[in-house]
């Protein structure tokens, strides 16, 4: 009872989740149809949460946001197992169905020299004159020849298909190990310059949503890295960016812009609300002290500058960062380490 209790509650599921995604004009793909599908089951509440909180800002789920829900709530070890899979099966498919197709003909034509041997051995066996060693030899020579051959096929079968699986042993490790490359920055876990612009275009195309625009600038990150190396380096900018990702509340989003760049979008907000938030986040980075594992040197004095702008309505994305921009070289014009919201 309990594994129809199960399907039921499954296909119940499935017919809430294709009308839903159709609903909100969403393009029926895996990552998508998992993400519907485990939102129309309500077994994961915060997921639901942050979906129909999408839903009221974009009246959809953008594809950025998507493949972010989908990392968060939804993926796990057994779904990226199967895509992977699928996608390695469609790859060898073809060097496999070679193989197979190249055995089938010659297990037919073995089973057809086979069932000719047999005859020829009736025959033989009806005649009363006994067979000459030689004519027993020469049967057998070419029987085993039959055989050997059939068993090398065999062989050149069982070689590619293990060739095959180490293939998509590989492919599977590989599609695991780049499956976030699309829209997330491997050195800060942030989400990167392209899911920057996916989102920033949406909301440039929202009517009536408020948004605001932060980047940030490491101060004199240049020189940091020429004094310090460039591992403590990268330990900076990993820590500057955790502190960005743990700011962010209410919608707004942290990615790494470029360098020693990072951006912050805030959508249902105001220059004060935005200046204020830049404001959180320098503090929380003033107070950053890093460790050398290697030396045990300790860094602090570690700053950053802020540009903030709302986000131009029926305007290029390009003017709205231009505009952060301008703002982020006046902050650093004026002593660095501080927020510059206004002209």
């Amino acid at each position: 009872m309990k594994d129809n209790s199960n399907f039921d509650e499954s296909v119940k599921t499935l017919k809430k989740t294709i009308p839903l995604m159709m609903k909100y004009s969403v393009p029926v793909n895996p990552t998508n149809y998992a993400l519907w599908y485990t939102y129309a089951s309500n077994e994961v509440p915060n997921l639901n949460r942050e979906l129909e909180s999408a839903l009221k800002l974009y009246n959809t789920c953008p594809t950025f946001r998507a493949e972010q829900l989908y990392s968060k709530h939804v993926k796990n070890e057994a779904v990226d197992q199967a895509r992977n899979l699928q996608q390695s099966i469609d790859k060898m498919m073809g060097k496999v169905g070679d193989s197979i197709g190249n055995t089938q003909n010659n297990a037919k034509s073995f089973e057809k020299e086979m069932s000719l041997c047999h005859e020829e051995l009736a025959v033989l066996d009806a005649i009363e004159t006994p067979m000459t060693p030689e004519a027993v030899s020469g049967f057998v020579s070419e029987l085993l020849s039959k055989s050997m051959a059939m068993r090398d096929n065999a062989k050149s079968l069982g070689d590619s298909l293990e060739k095959a699986q180490q293939e998509i042993k590989s492919l599977r490790m590989e599609l695991a190990n780049s499956q976030q490359d699309a829209l997330y920055d491997a050195l800060t876990g942030l989400l990167n310059r392209r899911a920057f612009e996916q989102e920033l275009d949406g909301l440039i195309e929202l009517p009536n949503a408020h948004a605001c625009l932060i980047i940030a600038d490491i101060d004199h990150f240049k020189a940091f890295n020429d004094e310090h190396g460039h591992t403590m380096g990268d330990q900076v900018l990993k820590a500057v960016g955790k502190r960005l990702a743990i700011s962010c509340s209410n919608g707004a989003l942290a990615f790494r812009y470029g360098g020693e760049e990072f951006a912050v979008l805030i959508p249902n907000s105001t220059i004060a609300k935005a200046h204020d938030m830049a404001e959180k986040i320098r503090l929380s980075i003033e107070r950053l002290i890093i460790k050398d594992r290697k030396t045990g040197e300790t860094v602090a004095n570690i700053t950053c500058s802020f540009g903030v702008a709302a986000i131009l309505k029926d305007r290029d994305a390009i003017d709205s960062i231009n505009l952060a921009d301008e703002r982020l070289y006046n902050a650093k014009q004026q002593g660095r380490n501080q927020v510059v919201s206004t002209a």
